[in-house]
Protein backbone atom coordinates (compact mmCIF):
# COMPACT_ATOMS: atom_id res chain seq x y z
CA UNK A 1 0.00 0.00 0.00
CA UNK A 2 1.28 3.46 -0.86
CA UNK A 3 2.67 5.78 1.80
CA UNK A 4 1.30 8.85 0.04
CA UNK A 5 -2.08 10.53 0.37
CA UNK A 6 -4.62 10.47 -2.43
CA UNK A 7 -7.69 12.54 -3.23
CA UNK A 8 -10.58 12.20 -5.68
CA UNK A 9 -14.20 13.05 -6.27
CA UNK A 10 -16.22 10.02 -5.11
CA UNK A 11 -19.55 11.05 -6.60
CA UNK A 12 -20.25 11.21 -10.36
CA UNK A 13 -19.00 14.36 -12.10
CA UNK A 14 -21.60 16.94 -13.00
CA UNK A 15 -24.00 19.22 -11.18
CA UNK A 16 -25.74 17.80 -8.11
CA UNK A 17 -26.97 18.85 -4.68
CA UNK A 18 -23.92 17.40 -2.91
CA UNK A 19 -20.52 16.16 -4.04
CA UNK A 20 -18.32 13.88 -1.93
CA UNK A 21 -14.53 14.21 -1.95
CA UNK A 22 -12.39 11.54 -0.31
CA UNK A 23 -8.84 12.03 0.98
CA UNK A 24 -7.01 8.89 2.13
CA UNK A 25 -3.51 8.37 3.50
CA UNK A 26 -1.17 9.45 6.30
CA UNK A 27 -1.64 13.18 5.68
CA UNK A 28 -5.45 13.11 5.40
CA UNK A 29 -6.09 14.76 8.77
CA UNK A 30 -3.33 17.33 8.26
CA UNK A 31 -4.79 18.34 4.88
CA UNK A 32 -8.32 18.54 6.29
CA UNK A 33 -7.14 20.61 9.28
CA UNK A 34 -5.39 23.13 7.01
CA UNK A 35 -8.55 23.50 4.90
CA UNK A 36 -11.01 23.43 7.81
CA UNK A 37 -9.31 25.01 10.83
CA UNK A 38 -9.71 22.95 13.99
CA UNK A 39 -10.39 19.64 12.25
CA UNK A 40 -7.46 18.04 14.10
CA UNK A 41 -9.47 18.29 17.33
CA UNK A 42 -12.61 16.67 15.92
CA UNK A 43 -13.86 13.41 17.32
CA UNK A 44 -13.37 10.70 14.67
CA UNK A 45 -16.52 9.67 12.78
CA UNK A 46 -18.41 12.84 13.78
CA UNK A 47 -19.76 15.14 11.08
CA UNK A 48 -18.89 18.83 11.37
CA UNK A 49 -20.09 21.90 9.49
CA UNK A 50 -17.09 23.90 8.35
CA UNK A 51 -15.80 26.57 6.00
CA UNK A 52 -13.21 25.22 3.56
CA UNK A 53 -10.47 27.77 2.99
CA UNK A 54 -8.05 28.22 0.08
CA UNK A 55 -4.37 29.23 0.10
CA UNK A 56 -5.10 32.93 0.61
CA UNK A 57 -7.67 32.28 3.32
CA UNK A 58 -10.63 32.78 1.02
CA UNK A 59 -13.70 30.57 1.48
CA UNK A 60 -14.02 27.88 -1.17
CA UNK A 61 -17.29 26.48 0.16
CA UNK A 62 -19.47 26.06 3.23
CA UNK A 63 -19.41 22.30 3.65
CA UNK A 64 -19.53 19.37 6.06
CA UNK A 65 -16.68 16.95 6.74
CA UNK A 66 -15.59 14.09 8.96
CA UNK A 67 -12.42 12.20 9.76
CA UNK A 68 -12.03 8.41 9.99
CA UNK A 69 -9.01 7.07 11.81
CA UNK A 70 -7.13 3.99 10.59
CA UNK A 71 -8.11 1.14 10.44
CA UNK A 72 -11.78 2.13 10.77
CA UNK A 73 -12.29 3.48 7.25
CA UNK A 74 -13.06 2.09 3.81
CA UNK A 75 -9.39 2.01 2.81
CA UNK A 76 -8.08 1.04 6.26
CA UNK A 77 -6.09 4.30 6.28
CA UNK A 78 -6.68 7.69 7.86
CA UNK A 79 -9.43 9.18 5.71
CA UNK A 80 -11.19 12.52 5.41
CA UNK A 81 -14.53 12.83 3.63
CA UNK A 82 -15.80 16.22 2.53
CA UNK A 83 -19.44 16.87 1.59
CA UNK A 84 -19.56 20.06 -0.46
CA UNK A 85 -22.07 21.69 -2.79
CA UNK A 86 -22.30 19.73 -6.02
CA UNK A 87 -20.79 22.27 -8.37
CA UNK A 88 -17.87 20.87 -10.36
CA UNK A 89 -16.11 24.24 -9.98
CA UNK A 90 -16.32 23.93 -6.19
CA UNK A 91 -15.30 20.26 -6.17
CA UNK A 92 -12.33 20.89 -8.44
CA UNK A 93 -11.14 23.79 -6.27
CA UNK A 94 -11.25 21.60 -3.17
CA UNK A 95 -9.33 18.82 -4.92
CA UNK A 96 -6.77 21.30 -6.25
CA UNK A 97 -6.28 22.65 -2.74
CA UNK A 98 -5.80 19.14 -1.33
CA UNK A 99 -3.20 18.47 -4.03
CA UNK A 100 -1.43 21.73 -3.17
CA UNK A 101 -1.30 20.63 0.46
CA UNK A 102 0.39 17.33 -0.39
CA UNK A 103 -2.13 14.87 -1.78
CA UNK A 104 -2.12 13.50 -5.31
CA UNK A 105 -4.97 12.63 -7.64
CA UNK A 106 -6.09 9.03 -7.09
CA UNK A 107 -5.89 6.53 -9.93
CA UNK A 108 -8.89 4.48 -11.05
CA UNK A 109 -9.96 2.08 -8.30
CA UNK A 110 -7.15 3.17 -5.97
CA UNK A 111 -9.32 3.58 -2.87
CA UNK A 112 -10.68 0.05 -3.26
CA UNK A 113 -7.20 -1.25 -4.07
CA UNK A 114 -5.97 0.20 -0.78
CA UNK A 115 -8.92 -1.42 1.00
CA UNK A 116 -7.79 -4.76 -0.47
CA UNK A 117 -4.12 -4.23 0.35
CA UNK A 118 -4.95 -3.25 3.94
CA UNK A 119 -6.97 -6.46 4.39
CA UNK A 120 -10.33 -4.73 4.74
CA UNK A 121 -11.73 -6.79 1.86
CA UNK A 122 -10.44 -9.61 -0.33
CA UNK A 123 -10.14 -9.50 -4.10
CA UNK A 124 -13.51 -11.09 -4.85
CA UNK A 125 -15.15 -8.47 -2.64
CA UNK A 126 -13.20 -5.72 -4.40
CA UNK A 127 -14.49 -6.94 -7.76
CA UNK A 128 -17.99 -6.93 -6.30
CA UNK A 129 -17.63 -3.19 -5.62
CA UNK A 130 -17.26 -2.58 -9.36
CA UNK A 131 -20.20 -4.92 -10.07
CA UNK A 132 -22.39 -3.05 -7.61
CA UNK A 133 -21.50 0.34 -9.08
CA UNK A 134 -22.34 -0.96 -12.56
CA UNK A 135 -25.56 -2.73 -11.53
CA UNK A 136 -28.60 -1.78 -13.62
CA UNK A 137 -31.14 -4.20 -12.11
CA UNK A 138 -32.08 -5.42 -8.65
CA UNK A 139 -30.79 -8.91 -9.40
CA UNK A 140 -27.40 -7.55 -10.47
CA UNK A 141 -27.24 -5.48 -7.27
CA UNK A 142 -28.35 -8.43 -5.12
CA UNK A 143 -25.64 -10.73 -6.48
CA UNK A 144 -22.98 -8.01 -6.17
CA UNK A 145 -23.98 -7.39 -2.55
CA UNK A 146 -23.74 -11.10 -1.77
CA UNK A 147 -20.17 -11.14 -3.09
CA UNK A 148 -19.36 -7.86 -1.33
CA UNK A 149 -20.62 -9.37 1.91
CA UNK A 150 -18.20 -12.27 1.48
CA UNK A 151 -20.52 -14.95 0.07
CA UNK A 152 -18.00 -16.30 -2.43
CA UNK A 153 -15.10 -15.74 -0.01
CA UNK A 154 -16.75 -17.84 2.69
CA UNK A 155 -17.32 -20.77 0.36
CA UNK A 156 -13.76 -20.70 -0.88
CA UNK A 157 -12.51 -20.19 2.66
CA UNK A 158 -14.12 -23.48 3.67
CA UNK A 159 -12.40 -25.27 0.78
CA UNK A 160 -9.07 -23.63 1.62
CA UNK A 161 -9.39 -24.61 5.28
CA UNK A 162 -9.92 -28.27 4.42
CA UNK A 163 -7.11 -28.35 1.86
CA UNK A 164 -4.68 -26.62 4.22
CA UNK A 165 -5.48 -29.22 6.85
CA UNK A 166 -4.74 -31.95 4.34
CA UNK A 167 -1.51 -30.21 3.29
CA UNK A 168 -0.39 -30.05 6.93
CA UNK A 169 -0.89 -33.79 7.29
CA UNK A 170 0.92 -34.61 4.03
CA UNK A 171 3.89 -32.39 4.80
CA UNK A 172 4.08 -33.78 8.32
CA UNK A 173 4.55 -37.21 6.75
CA UNK A 174 7.50 -35.79 4.79
CA UNK A 175 9.07 -34.36 7.95
CA UNK A 176 8.67 -37.63 9.86
CA UNK A 177 9.29 -40.01 6.96
CA UNK A 178 12.20 -41.73 8.73
CA UNK A 179 9.97 -42.64 11.68
CA UNK A 180 7.59 -44.55 9.41
CA UNK A 181 4.53 -42.97 11.00
CA UNK A 182 1.44 -43.17 8.78
CA UNK A 183 -0.31 -39.81 9.05
CA UNK A 184 -2.56 -40.11 5.98
CA UNK A 185 -3.91 -42.73 3.62
CA UNK A 186 -4.40 -42.61 -0.14
CA UNK A 187 -8.14 -43.02 0.43
CA UNK A 188 -8.22 -39.98 2.75
CA UNK A 189 -6.38 -37.80 0.23
CA UNK A 190 -8.56 -38.96 -2.67
CA UNK A 191 -11.76 -38.43 -0.69
CA UNK A 192 -10.76 -34.95 0.50
CA UNK A 193 -9.68 -33.96 -3.00
CA UNK A 194 -12.92 -35.22 -4.51
CA UNK A 195 -15.00 -33.31 -1.95
CA UNK A 196 -13.14 -30.04 -2.57
CA UNK A 197 -13.38 -30.53 -6.31
CA UNK A 198 -17.14 -31.00 -6.04
CA UNK A 199 -17.55 -27.72 -4.16
CA UNK A 200 -15.43 -25.90 -6.72
CA UNK A 201 -17.43 -27.46 -9.57
CA UNK A 202 -20.64 -26.18 -7.94
CA UNK A 203 -19.20 -22.65 -7.93
CA UNK A 204 -18.11 -22.98 -11.56
CA UNK A 205 -21.69 -23.80 -12.56
CA UNK A 206 -22.53 -20.16 -11.86
CA UNK A 207 -19.95 -18.82 -14.35
CA UNK A 208 -22.33 -18.87 -17.33
CA UNK A 209 -25.01 -17.12 -15.30
CA UNK A 210 -22.46 -14.62 -14.03
CA UNK A 211 -21.28 -13.89 -17.56
CA UNK A 212 -24.81 -13.19 -18.77
CA UNK A 213 -25.60 -11.11 -15.69
CA UNK A 214 -22.52 -8.89 -16.07
CA UNK A 215 -22.08 -8.74 -19.86
CA UNK A 216 -25.74 -8.88 -20.87
CA UNK A 217 -27.55 -10.97 -23.48
CA UNK A 218 -27.52 -10.13 -27.20
CA UNK A 219 -30.84 -10.40 -29.04
CA UNK A 220 -30.93 -9.71 -32.80
CA UNK A 221 -34.15 -8.88 -34.66
CA UNK A 222 -33.91 -10.14 -38.21
CA UNK A 223 -36.23 -11.17 -41.03
CA UNK A 224 -37.57 -10.02 -44.42
CA UNK A 225 -38.04 -6.36 -45.36
CA UNK A 226 -41.13 -4.55 -44.11
CA UNK A 227 -41.94 -7.19 -41.51
CA UNK A 228 -42.04 -4.46 -38.86
CA UNK A 229 -38.70 -5.19 -37.19
CA UNK A 230 -37.97 -1.53 -36.47
CA UNK A 231 -41.48 -0.95 -35.13
CA UNK A 232 -41.11 -4.00 -32.89
CA UNK A 233 -37.68 -2.78 -31.79
CA UNK A 234 -39.10 0.64 -30.84
CA UNK A 235 -42.03 -0.97 -29.02
CA UNK A 236 -39.76 -3.24 -26.97
CA UNK A 237 -37.44 -0.45 -25.85
CA UNK A 238 -40.32 1.97 -25.30
CA UNK A 239 -39.16 4.85 -27.50
CA UNK A 240 -38.66 5.79 -31.13
CA UNK A 241 -35.02 4.93 -31.80
CA UNK A 242 -35.26 3.27 -35.22
CA UNK A 243 -36.67 5.06 -38.28
CA UNK A 244 -39.89 3.39 -39.37
CA UNK A 245 -41.00 3.63 -43.01
CA UNK A 246 -43.01 1.65 -45.53
CA UNK A 247 -40.08 2.05 -47.94
CA UNK A 248 -38.17 -1.28 -48.12
CA UNK A 249 -34.56 -1.17 -46.93
CA UNK A 250 -34.95 1.81 -44.56
CA UNK A 251 -32.76 0.19 -41.91
CA UNK A 252 -29.18 0.00 -43.20
CA UNK A 253 -27.09 -0.40 -40.05
CA UNK A 254 -27.33 -2.41 -36.83
CA UNK A 255 -28.99 -0.38 -34.05
CA UNK A 256 -28.45 -1.46 -30.47
CA UNK A 257 -30.26 -0.51 -27.26
CA UNK A 258 -30.54 -2.10 -23.82
CA UNK A 259 -33.69 -3.35 -22.13
CA UNK A 260 -34.10 -5.18 -18.82
CA UNK A 261 -36.04 -8.40 -18.33
CA UNK A 262 -36.01 -10.55 -15.21
CA UNK A 263 -33.02 -8.77 -13.70
CA UNK A 264 -30.81 -9.24 -16.78
CA UNK A 265 -29.66 -6.64 -19.29
CA UNK A 266 -30.55 -7.47 -22.89
CA UNK A 267 -28.90 -5.72 -25.84
CA UNK A 268 -31.60 -5.55 -28.49
CA UNK A 269 -30.33 -5.17 -32.07
CA UNK A 270 -32.38 -4.02 -35.06
CA UNK A 271 -30.94 -5.20 -38.36
CA UNK A 272 -31.48 -4.55 -42.08
CA UNK A 273 -34.31 -6.41 -43.79
CA UNK A 274 -33.20 -9.54 -45.61
CA UNK A 275 -33.69 -10.03 -49.32
CA UNK A 276 -32.12 -9.60 -52.75
CA UNK A 277 -30.86 -6.10 -53.56
CA UNK A 278 -28.79 -4.24 -56.13
CA UNK A 279 -27.89 -1.45 -53.69
CA UNK A 280 -24.31 -1.77 -52.44
CA UNK A 281 -25.03 0.06 -49.17
CA UNK A 282 -28.11 -2.05 -48.42
CA UNK A 283 -26.15 -5.19 -49.25
CA UNK A 284 -23.52 -4.24 -46.67
CA UNK A 285 -26.28 -3.58 -44.14
CA UNK A 286 -27.76 -7.02 -44.77
CA UNK A 287 -24.32 -8.61 -44.35
CA UNK A 288 -23.86 -6.82 -41.01
CA UNK A 289 -27.32 -7.96 -39.93
CA UNK A 290 -26.52 -11.59 -40.71
CA UNK A 291 -23.25 -11.25 -38.80
CA UNK A 292 -25.15 -9.83 -35.81
CA UNK A 293 -27.57 -12.77 -35.92
CA UNK A 294 -24.71 -15.27 -35.91
CA UNK A 295 -23.13 -13.58 -32.88
CA UNK A 296 -26.37 -13.14 -30.92
CA UNK A 297 -27.46 -15.24 -27.96
CA UNK A 298 -30.95 -15.26 -29.45
CA UNK A 299 -32.42 -14.37 -32.86
CA UNK A 300 -35.97 -13.04 -33.11
CA UNK A 301 -37.03 -13.79 -36.69
CA UNK A 302 -39.80 -11.31 -37.59
CA UNK A 303 -42.34 -12.09 -40.31
CA UNK A 304 -45.30 -10.07 -41.63
CA UNK A 305 -48.21 -12.18 -40.33
CA UNK A 306 -50.67 -10.38 -42.63
CA UNK A 307 -48.72 -11.25 -45.78
CA UNK A 308 -47.76 -14.74 -44.59
CA UNK A 309 -44.76 -16.85 -45.49
CA UNK A 310 -43.05 -17.01 -48.84
CA UNK A 311 -40.14 -19.06 -50.10
CA UNK A 312 -37.60 -16.32 -49.51
CA UNK A 313 -38.60 -15.87 -45.85
CA UNK A 314 -38.50 -19.61 -45.25
CA UNK A 315 -35.05 -19.80 -46.85
CA UNK A 316 -33.73 -16.98 -44.67
CA UNK A 317 -35.07 -18.71 -41.57
CA UNK A 318 -33.48 -21.96 -42.67
CA UNK A 319 -30.13 -20.16 -42.86
CA UNK A 320 -30.26 -19.28 -39.15
CA UNK A 321 -32.02 -22.47 -38.01
CA UNK A 322 -28.87 -23.59 -36.17
CA UNK A 323 -29.03 -20.44 -34.01
CA UNK A 324 -31.09 -20.14 -30.85
CA UNK A 325 -34.19 -18.43 -32.27
CA UNK A 326 -37.87 -17.63 -31.90
CA UNK A 327 -40.39 -16.44 -34.52
CA UNK A 328 -42.46 -13.27 -34.13
CA UNK A 329 -45.47 -13.12 -36.47
CA UNK A 330 -45.84 -9.34 -36.52
CA UNK A 331 -48.48 -6.91 -37.86
CA UNK A 332 -51.27 -9.09 -36.48
CA UNK A 333 -53.46 -5.96 -36.19
CA UNK A 334 -53.82 -6.06 -39.99
CA UNK A 335 -55.23 -9.58 -39.82
CA UNK A 336 -53.52 -12.95 -40.04
CA UNK A 337 -52.90 -14.74 -43.30
CA UNK A 338 -54.60 -18.15 -43.44
CA UNK A 339 -52.75 -20.82 -41.47
CA UNK A 340 -49.81 -18.44 -40.91
CA UNK A 341 -48.97 -20.03 -37.56
CA UNK A 342 -49.25 -23.58 -38.86
CA UNK A 343 -47.20 -22.68 -41.96
CA UNK A 344 -44.33 -21.32 -39.89
CA UNK A 345 -41.25 -23.51 -40.28
CA UNK A 346 -40.73 -25.65 -37.17
CA UNK A 347 -39.14 -23.64 -34.40
CA UNK A 348 -39.91 -26.00 -31.55
CA UNK A 349 -42.53 -25.68 -28.82
CA UNK A 350 -42.95 -22.27 -27.23
CA UNK A 351 -40.94 -20.44 -29.90
CA UNK A 352 -43.68 -18.75 -31.97
CA UNK A 353 -45.50 -15.61 -30.85
CA UNK A 354 -48.10 -13.44 -32.62
CA UNK A 355 -47.34 -9.73 -32.14
CA UNK A 356 -48.40 -6.25 -33.16
CA UNK A 357 -45.97 -3.41 -32.63
CA UNK A 358 -48.81 -0.99 -33.36
CA UNK A 359 -51.25 -2.22 -30.67
CA UNK A 360 -48.86 -3.92 -28.24
CA UNK A 361 -50.45 -7.34 -28.69
CA UNK A 362 -48.00 -10.13 -27.85
CA UNK A 363 -45.18 -7.84 -26.66
CA UNK A 364 -45.25 -9.14 -23.09
CA UNK A 365 -45.34 -12.71 -24.42
CA UNK A 366 -42.35 -11.88 -26.65
CA UNK A 367 -40.41 -10.57 -23.64
CA UNK A 368 -41.25 -13.77 -21.77
CA UNK A 369 -39.94 -15.92 -24.64
CA UNK A 370 -36.76 -13.85 -24.95
CA UNK A 371 -36.13 -14.37 -21.24
CA UNK A 372 -37.08 -18.06 -21.24
CA UNK A 373 -34.76 -18.99 -24.07
CA UNK A 374 -31.74 -17.05 -22.81
CA UNK A 375 -31.62 -16.35 -19.07
CA UNK A 376 -34.49 -18.01 -17.20
CA UNK A 377 -32.38 -20.90 -15.89
CA UNK A 378 -29.57 -18.60 -14.84
CA UNK A 379 -32.01 -16.25 -13.12
CA UNK A 380 -33.41 -19.10 -11.03
CA UNK A 381 -29.93 -20.22 -10.05
CA UNK A 382 -28.79 -16.71 -9.15
CA UNK A 383 -31.99 -16.06 -7.22
CA UNK A 384 -31.29 -19.10 -5.04
CA UNK A 385 -27.52 -18.95 -4.66
CA UNK A 386 -26.66 -15.29 -5.38
CA UNK A 387 -23.19 -16.46 -6.41
CA UNK A 388 -21.92 -15.57 -9.90
CA UNK A 389 -18.30 -16.42 -10.63
CA UNK A 390 -16.72 -14.07 -13.19
CA UNK A 391 -14.41 -15.07 -16.04
CA UNK A 392 -11.18 -14.36 -14.15
CA UNK A 393 -12.35 -16.30 -11.14
CA UNK A 394 -13.54 -19.15 -13.37
CA UNK A 395 -10.10 -19.54 -14.96
CA UNK A 396 -8.46 -19.75 -11.54
CA UNK A 397 -11.03 -22.20 -10.17
CA UNK A 398 -10.66 -24.49 -13.19
CA UNK A 399 -6.91 -24.56 -12.51
CA UNK A 400 -7.66 -25.56 -8.93
CA UNK A 401 -10.10 -28.21 -10.13
CA UNK A 402 -7.50 -29.66 -12.53
CA UNK A 403 -4.82 -29.73 -9.81
CA UNK A 404 -7.21 -31.58 -7.50
CA UNK A 405 -7.97 -34.10 -10.25
CA UNK A 406 -4.25 -34.74 -10.55
CA UNK A 407 -3.92 -34.96 -6.76
CA UNK A 408 -6.66 -37.57 -6.60
CA UNK A 409 -5.05 -39.64 -9.37
CA UNK A 410 -1.59 -39.41 -7.78
CA UNK A 411 -2.98 -40.52 -4.42
CA UNK A 412 -4.69 -43.55 -5.96
CA UNK A 413 -1.46 -44.43 -7.81
CA UNK A 414 0.49 -44.34 -4.54
CA UNK A 415 2.69 -41.36 -5.46
CA UNK A 416 5.03 -40.03 -2.76
CA UNK A 417 3.96 -37.26 -0.40
CA UNK A 418 6.22 -34.73 -2.15
CA UNK A 419 4.17 -35.08 -5.36
CA UNK A 420 0.90 -34.80 -3.47
CA UNK A 421 2.17 -31.67 -1.74
CA UNK A 422 3.02 -30.01 -5.08
CA UNK A 423 -0.45 -30.65 -6.54
CA UNK A 424 -2.16 -29.50 -3.37
CA UNK A 425 -0.16 -26.28 -3.28
CA UNK A 426 -1.06 -25.67 -6.95
CA UNK A 427 -4.75 -25.97 -6.08
CA UNK A 428 -4.40 -23.63 -3.09
CA UNK A 429 -2.49 -21.04 -5.13
CA UNK A 430 -5.22 -21.09 -7.79
CA UNK A 431 -7.92 -20.54 -5.17
CA UNK A 432 -5.76 -17.78 -3.73
CA UNK A 433 -5.93 -15.97 -7.08
CA UNK A 434 -9.68 -15.58 -6.55
CA UNK A 435 -9.42 -14.15 -3.05
CA UNK A 436 -6.21 -12.26 -3.77
CA UNK A 437 -4.07 -14.24 -1.35
CA UNK A 438 -1.82 -15.24 -4.27
CA UNK A 439 -2.18 -12.88 -7.20
CA UNK A 440 0.30 -11.09 -9.46
CA UNK A 441 0.64 -7.30 -9.41
CA UNK A 442 -0.22 -7.10 -13.11
CA UNK A 443 -3.54 -8.86 -12.40
CA UNK A 444 -4.34 -6.26 -9.75
CA UNK A 445 -3.47 -3.48 -12.21
CA UNK A 446 -5.89 -4.96 -14.77
CA UNK A 447 -8.72 -5.45 -12.27
CA UNK A 448 -8.58 -2.00 -10.68
CA UNK A 449 -8.08 -0.19 -13.98
CA UNK A 450 -11.74 -1.00 -14.73
CA UNK A 451 -12.96 0.94 -11.70
CA UNK A 452 -14.06 4.54 -11.76
CA UNK A 453 -11.83 7.17 -10.18
CA UNK A 454 -12.97 7.92 -6.64
CA UNK A 455 -13.81 4.34 -5.70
Amino acid sequence: MGNDTIVALSTPPGGSAIAVIRVSGPRALEILDRMAAGAASWEPRSLHACALLGEAGETIDEAAALFLRSPHSYTGEDTAEIFCHGSMVVAERIIDEAVRLGARQAAAGEFTRRAFLSGRIDLSQAEAVADLIGAETRLQAKVALEHLGGGLSRRLGEVEHDLLGLLTVIEASIDFSEQEIEVYTAETVASSSSGARGRIAALLESEVAGGKLRAGVRVALTGPRNAGKSSLYNALIGEERAIVSSVPGTTRDVLRERIHIGGFTFFLEDTAGLGATTCEIEEKGIAKGREAARAADLVVFVVDAHEGWDGAAAAELEAIAHCNHIIALNKSDLGLAPDVEEAAPTAGPGRIVVTSAATGVGLERLRELIFRHTAEGEAGELGRERIAVNARQGIALRRAETALERLEAEAVDGSPAEILSIELREALDAIGEVTGRAVAERVLDEIFSRFCIGK
